[in-house]
């Protein structure tokens, strides 16, 4: 087996709540929580908790260009962008201006043939047919696009989320949580599309938009900390009664049928509503989400479920083919992955490079070369700010933009070489080496014995799970392994029982880990999550095990 560092991600630096044990004490600590006041504000997440939406700046210069707008009978045109957040973000806005009685138009650019953001003909078309502008998870680093539309006479109102450059375009509004000093910078697109329809409509107009904007901030992978929990623990609730035939149809097809958690918006329901993005149209999420005709929406549903079906056979292809222009020497000596296809599919780059950082633990850039140009979409590492790391090559870029953890740019195919000698260059000289071994971090120790439904109870009151608040994982050491067998119908899953040293005896399961029952190891540490078993009425507690090395060799 593989050994990964295990790392624990804070020592519990202060004394226990009096209300709480000592070990539910120390994952709040870990999570930065320092009084009693923010842990009951953490456990029982309440919208009354939201601030106040005017403390965005440019939210009041937002709401006052609106209305204004609603008064004159303007056409506002909402412009978002062609993933998850931009398709949430762009629902969130219109089903809200919309009952305000707004004339709108919206547009979705083709992630295919425009790319992400601002596009010079699409605010060409824009300035014929509206009078208002504004933007949803995208804008603020388009400013000649800006400058364009105002140009042509539009009121230009830019609402995004991302990294803001140096230099903002010269809208009517910027309002960007990281501009300023909002207590909660970390929101996603329509996580500031709510807190608009909150400016105008007050917490009536939130409650019937939270699903969408829960939906968007997990897609999205924003820390689940701040307004962003009150958002998902709040949306999560609602969402198995949703009263949208849209996304009842997209449950639907993922098999969800009752209570709704953070993974479930990972892993099943973000993917098929970014699939209309990947592979044809992200216009279809925005019908999809906004339909009030449940027949409609499921023909919608079943398109999207076909498309996501679809990107994951070509995912799949896409990340074989990028593993074979690797070579694993000059690999084990890189601080970055660069690989280019030729007319590579733009809406499955970001996954084969996410597929290739997380395999390798380096930050990956796939790139789809389209003549004289290529689009590129990196994921990044713990400790490597992608986003800075290009900014210090910009000059070899037509444009990029995004996160610490994920950017997007397009460069010239000739200079692709360059960029990745200067990318190297400037990560190697910028993070330490130990980001690039691989690691995990787990939380606390604790004895087995320590979980009963009780406590499982008490942890679940940690969710939900997410960016910015991992699912917790507990250490268990020197395990004396009673049992390993391959499990599932390909034999790819672990079934394990070990010895923690109480002698307590504890059953697992470790997900696509089946290898590690042909080694046969006797002595093992492993991190884990403890769940709850319920087997023909009778419950036991199990632990799900992330990770899994040889005992003794811990760093």
């Amino acid at each position: 087996m593989t050994h990964t560092r295990f790392i624990q991600r804070c020592a519990d630096s202060g004394s226990p709540f009096p209300s709480l044990p000592g070990w539910m004490s120390a994952l709040l600590r870990a999570r930065g929580l320092q009084t009693e006041e923010e842990v009951q504000h953490f456990l029982s997440p309440s919208l009354s908790d939201l601030h106040d939406p005017f403390l965005l700046p440019g939210m009041a210069e937002t709401v006052k260009f609106l209305r204004e707008a609603i008064a004159r009978g303007d056409t506002i045109l909402v412009y978002g962008d062609y993933d998850a957040d931009g398709v949430c973000a762009a629902s969130i806005l219109m089903e809200t201006l919309h009952e305000e009685g707004a004339s709108l138009a919206y547009r979705i650019p083709s992630r295919h043939t425009e790319g992400y953001g601002l596009h010079a003909d699409a605010v060409r078309e824009i300035a014929e047919k509206a009078n208002l502008l504004i933007t949803v998870d995208c804008g603020v680093s388009n400013v000649e696009e800006v400058a364009l539309a105002k140009s042509l006479g539009l009121t230009v109102i830019v609402t995004d989320h991302h990294q803001p450059p140096e230099i903002l375009p010269q809208a009517d509004v910027v309002m960007d949580p990281l501009l300023g000093d909002y207590p909660s910078p970390y929101l996603c697109g329509a996580g500031v599309a709510l807190k608009i329809c909150q400016a105008l409509q007050g917490m009536p107009g939130v409650e019937k938009r939270l699903d969408l904007a829960a939906l968007a901030t997990v897609a999205d992978i924003v820390p689940l900390k701040g307004e962003n929990r009150i958002i998902v623990r709040e949306g999560l609730r609602r969402m198995a009664s949703t009263s949208r035939p849209g996304l009842k149809a997209l449950m639907q097809n993922a098999g969800l049928q009752s209570a709704v958690t953070a993974d479930d918006l990972a892993f099943r329901l973000g993917p098929r509503l970014n699939a209309a993005g990947r592979l044809g149209d992200a216009k279809l999420g925005v019908h999809l989400l906004l339909s009030p005709d449940p027949a409609k929406a499921a023909h919608i549903a079943g398109l999207l479920e076909e498309a996501n079906r679809t990107r994951q056979t070509l995912e799949r292809e896409m990340t074989a083919s990028a593993l074979t222009q690797l070579d694993l020497d000059v690999l084990a000596k890189s601080h970055v992955i660069i690989v280019s296809g030729k007319d590579w599919n733009p809406g499955l780059i970001g996954l084969t490079a996410g597929r290739l950082c997380e395999r390798f633990h380096l930050p990956a850039i796939v790139l789809s070369v389209h003549g004289d140009t290529a689009i590129g979409s990196c994921r990044s590492i713990p400790g490597v700010n992608i986003y800075r790391m290009l900014t210090a090559c910009s000059d070899l870029l037509e444009r990029f933009g995004g996160h610490e953890q994920a950017a997007g740019l397009t460069v010239k195919t000739e200079n692709i070489p360059l960029l990745q000698s200067r990318l190297e260059e400037a990560i190697s000289s910028a993070a330490p080496e130990e980001c690039f071994l691989p690691a995990m971090e787990y939380d606390l120790i604790v004895p087995f014995r320590t979980w009963t439904t009780d406590t499982l109870d008490m942890l679940e009151r940690l969710e939900p799970f997410g960016c910015g608040n991992p699912a917790p994982l507990f250490l268990l050491q020197a395990a004396e392994v009673q049992s390993l067998r391959r499990v599932g119908k390909d034999g790819s899953h672990l079934k394990l029982t070990v010895l923690d040293a109480d002698l307590t005896v504890v059953d697992g399961i470790a997900f696509s880990k089946g290898d590690i029952a042909d080694e046969n190891p006797s002595v093992i540490d492993l991190l884990y999550r403890p769940i709850r078993n319920d087997f023909r009425g009778r419950v036991s507690i199990e632990a799900q095990v992330a990770c899994i090395n040889n005992s003794g060799n811990m760093v």
